[in-house]
This record gives structure tokens, C-alpha cells and sequence, in this order.
């Protein structure tokens, strides 16, 4: 049986008749065991040797010596076919598990190359489609990066899912074959119910281990066991329940506060410190599996954390302590936790907060007179090594939310918390409350991505394929007021919040074009000032700006390209228009930081990927309209840039000529029988584009 995870070929040329083979076999030995012990058919069994034992008049040796020895012998065949049953159970289910790891394989592969992606032997997916000299007319797509992220993720998953089946069922056949000369009662009835009981066992010998205390001599090559049980035990209810019951709502936080920073100058770092981290995600994410347990014994185990959160964990003889919720956040940057437990744990921080009055956030948090200890171990710290103080709650929590986005959505709507979270909680650098960090708030940075999930519904750390615009209602509700909680910050707009609020404001790019090409502003989808305000702000920051600008591109070819009544002439204006707009919110930036002699350099060409999972998988023939239109506009930028050109704010929109041309193009390529499409009457249709461009511009800086 494998340790590693199983490859594609190993998982194909699994040969599943030999294991049937197996389980028919045993079928067969279970049912002869059975008769033995039981009897059957006029044989003589184990419980009839063991009645005319019981039944004897035996004295003396025989009513000790013997009568001892045939009641053994007799529960031996009995345990005999106990055993049997446990390891046909165990194979039967492997047999089944693994005919449909094989299917969920072949299916995926199968799938994927109708989709130009192919798989190789180790699992690892590459694009396959053919250059056009070889496609030559044909239409073949490439897939884009995020469909490769998710065929890769699909990929893994059905490879690790076989490899759980190996692991569990190797190891649940090793126990019931470990005595030598004596079977077993104690089997497993199928490979979950084997799956839970070494989930258990597990949890069990590690609770035994933490409780010798030292946890923080461990040993690197025991730190690894610990995590490797983890990592392979974490969607395990049997081993994450049995570990957090066992380990108490106290004795988990000071688990983590013990391994993460021993005190006295002895935290870790270098390969430890790396070590750590992984320990750290695994155990978010026991915890993640944990939390949705609903035995009243869990129940009790979730209130009691929360309540111990705000108390105070350190060590013996060091005065300086930290305070659970600084623990317990760090142990919530992975995983999906339940959401009524991310709820009670949000109304518990937050009550925290509001009893620390005046509340200040870096004297209650990041004071390192009040415990100083390093307990994020996910992240590099301003010394490039892993490991920072990971002070602030707020954070961990936030990343929590981010993971789930029901959750996210519904939190964001409650009009308290978003004015709370968006406007009035302070939050400070945690790398240092004194300015010697980075200057990047990670609690903002965490707002960002639980804002992203909560007006998209999807995970942010999770790769997605989208085909649509579509939201939900509390999605909406969520968006528009982000958009005026933010806009109302004005130049105070958080600077982590750019770019996650450009990925945001491009998976409802349908909304953005249809709002920013309104003639009249009023009538548009969104409130076109805020809308104006926050692009504003985006486009501050070079990659939000190109990120933006990439997921707008995107919107307006895709409007070109759509189903619409009337004159298409309509499309080609609305895309000048919108450009006029982007240019509009590009200089006002522009202005807000000309005091900063480096912002010019701040819009040198950049490779914009990371909004890739929240915008629309198009078809291949909108994307080239996308390439071409995003082609044109980068290469106008960088010769901007290196020209150094200024931006006219009654015409800031003609460094864009070739950006409306590719536009142009585009429409005219959808509508070839238009009489702008005709040959001849180019400047006709850059005239109605470059005009619109003006008229957007227009009433962009009119709104400003």
C-alpha cells in the first residue's frame, strides 16, 4: 500500500479484479467461520461445544482446567469470524471506493481534454491545445489559467481521495492482522467506521503526548509526525472532535501558545519556524472540521473557547502573557468553520473590544508589555524569516469569514457590523504598533478578502471558473454598501482594500460598464458617485488600477459581444463612454498623489493575474476581443510612461486612441453588417467611439 500520494498511472493501472477476487474469497471464508462458530447445516459448532460445556457435570481439574479451555477455544471461532467480516468489510469497501476513484478519474481526464487540457501521468495538467498553424480553421480554445487552477485542484482531489482509501484500508487490515496466535472482536464493520476509529486513536495518542507538557522540545521530526497526523486526520470528525474534547477549551489555546513561542527568547525560526506554519494550517483546519460537531459535548467545548478567549495564557514565571482570541485567530486562517460558531465568536470579540474603553487597538493587541509572543507562523515577517506576531484578532477571524462566504455575505449585511468593521474599528501594523513593519495592516489586508467573498460568494483563497454575472440579492446588498461606506472615506480609503476592491468591482463588471456608460448617472445600476469614488481610490495603487482596468476590458467586450435589441451602435458608444470614465478616475488619482515625487513610476506596465477566479470564463472569441483590446491599451501605457506624458483633465482619455480603436475594431468584427462596420467609413466609427470617450470624460470630471 502506497504512502505518497497515488499517481495518475498508479491509480489507472490499479488491477481491481485481483482485490474482487479478494473480497470473493472472504466471503466465502466468513461463511464457513460462521458455521464453525454457530453452526449450520447438522454441523458441530463452537456454540454447541460450548452449550455441552455450560452443560457438564465436570469436577476437579476438568471444572477449572478444561472447562476454561473450550470456553476460550470456543470464543476464539467466534472472534475468528468477527474478524473475517471486519477484513471482507474492510476490502469490500476499498473494492468500491477505489472502482469509483478510477471512474471520478477517467471521467475528469475525459472532461478536461474536451477542453484543450491534458493530464499527465504524475497529475500534474497543461494546457494541450494546438497552435493555429496546426488548429488551422478550427476554433479549439485555450483554457485559461484559472481552468487549469480548478482542473488541477479536481485532479488532486481525486488522487488524495484514493490515496485516503489506501491509507485507511492498509492500516485497518495491520490491526486486526497484528496478534500473532489470538483474533480479534474489536474490527471495524466498513472503511468509515475504520477511518474513525483511527481518527480516535490518534487523537488519543496525541493527547497523551501534549499532556507531558514541553511541547515546545519537541523535536522537528516528531513536530513532523504531529503534523503529518494532521494533515492526513483533518476532515476527520473522529480525530478532530476526539482532539479538541480531549484537549479542552484550555488546554488548546495553551497548546498553541506553548508550541508557537516558548518565551525566554526561544522562538522559533528557520526550518522550525517554516515547520510551523504547515502545523498551523493543518490545525486551522482540524479545528475548521471541529467546529461543526453538534454532540452536546462539542457544543459545550465551542462556548467554553469562546469564553476562555478572553483570558489571558503565558508561562510559568514570565509575566508577560497574551490573550486567547490572539490564539485562538491564529488557529482560524484555514479551514471552513461553522458558521454559528464564527458567528458566537464574532459577538464574543467584539464585546471584548467594546468593554476596553477608550479601545485602541495597538495597546490592547500589539503592546508588547501584554505578551509580545509570535503566534502566525503563515506569513514572512519584516526579517524575510516565517513567523510574525500575529497580534490582531481581528485577522485570523476575518480570513475565517473569507472562508466561508454564506457566512461572509450575511455578516457584511448586518449594518452595525459593516460600520463597525468598515469605518469605526481602528486597526494598526502588527509587524510593529510603532512603525517599524512594512506599513501593511494585515487585519485591513483580511477585511479585503472577507469584503471580496462576501459580495461574490466565493472563497478567495480557493480557485474558481465562473461563466456569468450573476449574484444574489444579499450579494448585491453587500456592494453597494461597501460602495458607500468606502467612497465616503475618500482619500482616507484603506490602501490594503485596492486591490481586493478592483477584483470585486470586476466580478460585478456588467454593472461597473452599465453604470459608468449611462448618459444620465442617475440611471444607472450602481450610485455612479460612489462608483467614481472607490475607482478613484482603486486606481491609487498600479496593480489595482491594471487589475481594474483588465476586468473592465473584459466587461465592455463582453457587452459588444451580447444579445441586445436595438441599433448595436448603442455598444460602441457605451464602450467610449466607460473608457472616457476610466480615464477620468485614472487622472483624479493621478492628482491626489502628484505631492509624491515616485508616482509617476507607479504606472509602469504590469502583469495582471490575480483577478482571474471572480471574472466570467468567456467564450474564445470574446477573449481575443479582450487580448486585443487589453494588448493595445497596455502598450499605449507604457509608451506614456515612457515618454512621460501628462494627463490633460479636459481630455485625459486620448492616450487611449489605439485602446478605442482595438474597441472599435472588436465591434466592428461582432456587427459586420453594420454601416459603421463598412469599408471605408473607419473614421466614422472612431468618431462616434473617440466622441463618446469625450462625453464620458466629460461626465466623470463634471461629477468629481
Amino acid at each position: 500500500m502506497a504512502t505518497d500520494t497515488l499517481t495518475v498511472q498508479e491509480l489507472n493501472d490499479l488491477r481491481l479484479g485481483t482485490l474482487k477476487t479478494s473480497v470473493d474469497d472472504w466471503r466465502t471464508m466468513v461463511g464457513r467461520l460462521e458455521k464453525l462458530a454457530t453452526g449450520g447445516d447438522g454441523q458441530v459448532s463452537a456454540e454447541d461445544l460450548q452449550k455441552k460445556a455450560d452443560a457438564a457435570d465436570w469436577v476437579g481439574v476438568n471444572a477449572t482446567v478444561s472447562r476454561q479451555f473450550v470456553t476460550r477455544t470456543a470464543a476464539q471461532f467466534d472472534d475468528a469470524a468477527s474478524e473475517a467480516k471486519s477484513v471482507l468489510a474492510v476490502l469490500s469497501d476499498a473494492h468500491a471506493a477505489f472502482t469509483q476513484h478510477k471512474q471520478d478519474l477517467r471521467t475528469a481526464i475525459d472532461e478536461l481534454a474536451k477542453r484543450s487540457i491534458y493530464v499527465n501521468g504524475n497529475g500534474s495538467v497543461i494546457a494541450s491545445a494546438p497552435p493555429p498553424a496546426v488548429a488551422g480553421k478550427a476554433d479549439i480554445p485555450r483554457p485559461t489559467d484559472q481552468e487549469l487552477e480548478v482542473a488541477q485542484r479536481r485532479i488532486t482531489r481525486i488522487l488524495w481521495e484514493a490515496t485516503e482509501t489506501d491509507r485507511i484500508a492498509a492500516r485497518a487490515l495491520r490491526l486486526l492482522a497484528k496478534d500473532k496466535y489470538d483474533f480479534t472482536d474489536q474490527g471495524s464493520t466498513g472503511l468509515e467506521d475504520a477511518d474513525h476509529d483511527q481518527g480516535r486513536a490518534d487523537a488519543e495518542y496525541w493527547r497523551k503526548e501534549i499532556a507531558k507538557g514541553n511541547v515546545e522540545d519537541w523535536s522537528e521530526e516528531k513536530l513532523a509526525r504531529f503534523n503529518e497526523t494532521l494533515k492526513n486526520q483533518r476532515d476527520n470528525p473522529g480525530f478532530t472532535e476526539t482532539l479538541a474534547l480531549d484537549l479542552g477549551a484550555d488546554g488548546t489555546l495553551q497548546f498553541w501558545r506553548d508550541l508557537a513561542d516558548p518565551g525566554q527568547g526561544r522562538t522559533p525560526d528557520g526550518d522550525r519556524a517554516k515547520l510551523l506554519g504547515d502545523v498551523q494550517k493543518n490545525l486551522s483546519m482540524s479545528l475548521a472540521g471541529a467546529s461543526h460537531g453538534t454532540s452536546p459535548e462539542m457544543e459545550a467545548w465551542k462556548k467554553d473557547l469562546i469564553a476562555a478567549s478572553g483570558k489571558l495564557y503565558g508561562h510559568e514565571g514570565i509575566m508577560a502573557k497574551t490573550y486567547g482570541f490572539q490564539i485562538m485567530s491564529n488557529l482560524m486562517v484555514k479551514g471552513k468553520f461553522d458558521e454559528g460558531f464564527l458567528d458566537d465568536y464574532y459577538k464574543g470579540l467584539r464585546t471584548f473590544e467594546a468593554e476596553k474603553k477608550p479601545f485602541d487597538p495597538a495597546s490592547i493587541w500589539g503592546n508588547p508589555a501584554l505578551g509580545g509572543a509570535q503566534l502566525d507562523y503563515t506569513a514572512k515577517g519584516p526579517d524575510g524569516d516565517y513567523g510574525t506576531t500575529g497580534s490582531d484578532p481581528m485577522t485570523g477571524f476575518l480570513k475565517a469569514v473569507s472562508h466561508n462566504p454564506d457566512y461572509a455575505t450575511e455578516l457584511f449585511n448586518r449594518e452595525d457590523v459593516a460600520d463597525y468593521l468598515l469605518t469605526e474599528r481602528e486597526y494598526y501594523d502588527e509587524d510593529d504598533p510603532y512603525g517599524k513593519g512594512d506599513g501593511t495592516v494585515q487585519s485591513r489586508d483580511a477585511l479585503g478578502k472577507a469584503l471580496l467573498a462576501a459580495g461574490t460568494g466565493l472563497n478567495p483563497d480557493q480557485p474558481h471558473v465562473i461563466t456569468s454575472y450573476d449574484h444574489t440579492d444579499a450579494q448585491r446588498q453587500v456592494f453597494d454598501g461597501t460602495l458607500r461606506r468606502l467612497a465616503d472615506k475618500g482619500d482616507d480609503f484603506p490602501p490594503e482594500l485596492r486591490d481586493d476592491m478592483a477584483v470585486l468591482l470586476g466580478n460585478w463588471g456588467a454593472d461597473v460598464h452599465q453604470t459608468a456608460s449611462e448618459l444620465d448617472p442617475d440611471e444607472g445600476p450602481l450610485d455612479y458617485e460612489d462608483l467614481l469614488e472607490v475607482s478613484k481610490q482603486v486606481s491609487r495603487d498600479q496593480y489595482a488600477y491594471g487589475t481594474l482596468m483588465e476586468n473592465v476590458s473584459q466587461a465592455i467586450v463582453a457587452d459588444i459581444h451580447a444579445e441586445h435589441e436595438g441599433d448595436p451602435k448603442e455598444e460602441l458608444i457605451r464602450a467610449g463612454h466607460t473608457v472616457g470614465f476610466m480615464e477620468s478616475v485614472r487622472y483624479q488619482a493621478l492628482d491626489t498623489d502628484k505631492e509624491d515625487p515616485s508616482w509617476p513610476a507607479k504606472w509602469g506596465y504590469h502583469v495582471v493575474g490575480g483577478a482571474a477566479n471572480f471574472i466570467p470564463v468567456v467564450g474564445d472569441a470574446v477573449q481575443r476581443g479582450v487580448d486585443s483590446a487589453a494588448y493595445a491599451w497596455q502598450l499605449e501605457e507604457q509608451g506614456r510612461i515612457d515618454d512621460e506624458l501628462s494627463i490633460d483633465n479636459r481630455k485625459n482619455f486620448t492616450s487611449r486612441i489605439k485602446y478605442l480603436n482595438a474597441l472599435g475594431e472588436e465591434w466592428s468584427r461582432v456587427n459586420p453588417d453594420h454601416e459603421l462596420s463598412a469599408d471605408g467609413d473607419k473614421l466614422l466609427r472612431q468618431e462616434v467611439i473617440g466622441n463618446s470617450a469625450f462625453n464620458g470624460n466629460d461626465t466623470a470630471n463634471r461629477m468629481a
